[in-house]
């Protein structure tokens, strides 16, 4: 990767910066399709440089900072992302594009993780596909436990356009060895594969 913006959310008394997450992530999603190719694939990857994961002391959580990055300047002015966050620009700094620095701390990638899900969303879903009653469905799900890393992993809060129904968008974050390989990435600028300089 060789080019980057920076995106700064700028949170105030009345508007919080998990509400601001939604709405930005939603925005550069949209940004995203429009440029995806035919296999829903993008050439821009997106990275948190203030992600932390639960601690002691911490709550896990995705920062304050987005980063977009491509290989190609050119991938970046055609996703016009001034356009997309207009309707954002008091919650939002955008800097301009700029060049990967040469040094950098290593390198990482930013994949979505599906949780495995709360017990309660589990029973309410099997109600509602199985027809089941609350009784049957929390008899189905007995002894059930979320998984604990899936507890502690930061998330943002989506909803989805096709069915309206809101979801938390785990991300996970790994250290990864430098690579050559080129790699696209999903419409939210993810993937398991993607190496992504860190700095």
């Amino acid at each position: 990767m060789k080019h980057y913006i920076d995106i700064t959310l700028l949170p105030s008394d009345d508007i919080g910066v998990h509400f601001l997450w939604s709405k930005l992530m939603m925005q550069v999603h949209l940004a995203l399709v429009e440029i995806q190719d035919d296999k829903k694939q993008v050439p821009i990857a997106v990275s948190f440089p203030k992600y932390q994961v639960k601690s002691n002391e911490k709550l896990g959580f995705i920062g304050n900072k987005l980063r977009l990055l491509s290989n190609d300047k050119s991938s970046l002015e055609r996703l016009n992302l001034g356009k997309w966050l207009n309707r954002l620009e008091d919650y939002v700094h955008m800097k301009s594009i700029a060049e990967v620095p040469s040094e950098v701390m290593g390198y990482e990638s930013f994949n979505r993780r599906r949780k495995s899900g709360s017990p309660d969303k589990h029973i309410k879903r099997r109600m509602q596909r199985h027809n089941e009653t609350l009784e049957q469905a929390v008899a189905f799900y007995q002894g059930y436990k979320m998984a604990k890393e899936d507890k502690d992993l930061p998330f943002i809060r989506m909803k989805s356009l096709h069915s309206d129904n809101e979801f938390c968008m785990s991300i996970i974050r790994k250290e990864v060895e430098a690579s050559s390989q080129r790699v696209m990435f999903n419409t939210y600028g993810l993937s398991g594969e993607g190496v992504l300089p860190k700095f």
